[in-house]
């Protein structure tokens, strides 16, 4: 689904509102929701919406869910080592957290999430940053602010 016919769904009005923001005028607003950059959704949806997180989620979960199962596809043939561990190292792995494990958990490809935060990619997409959300169990609307809101 284009992006433009996702907004106009929330929001009849979302080309006129979109339109007094000069800031937004390079946004391609017809591009499909799996190719939007997050903070590009960010700061058109935050104009549009009455409910961030509800719309975010109609948005973007069944981008998210295909993307799981590809992720889940590709990846369930490589298993993790065998190597078992003894009682303090599971002890103190449910307190770790690496950011390999978050791209695993939010099934974004290591190569891909490494090169977003090493600032070798521009963004996330919009439906990368959901999967995070979903991920760790928080809010999409505190996502998006935390990563875009200046």
């Amino acid at each position: 689904m284009k992006f433009s016919k996702f907004l106009k769904g929330i929001n009849k009005d979302y080309e006129e509102i979109v339109s007094k923001e000069p800031s937004l005028s390079s946004i391609k607003l017809e591009v499909d929701l799996s190719n939007i950059r997050g903070k590009d959704f960010y700061r058109v949806l935050i104009l549009v919406t009455e409910d961030f997180d509800k719309d975010c989620k109609t948005a973007l979960f069944e981008i998210v869910d295909g993307a799981k199962k590809k992720y889940q596809n590709k990846y369930s043939k490589k298993g993790k080592g065998n190597k078992s561990l003894n009682s303090y190292q599971e002890f103190i792995n449910q307190f770790i957290v690496l950011q390999s494990d978050i791209a695993e958990n939010a099934s974004i490809e290591n190569t891909r999430f490494t090169k977003v935060l090493n600032l070798q990619a521009n963004d996330f997409y919009a439906y990368e940053v959901y999967s995070i959300v979903i991920s760790r169990g928080i809010t999409a609307k505190s996502a998006f602010e935390q990563l875009y809101k200046k």
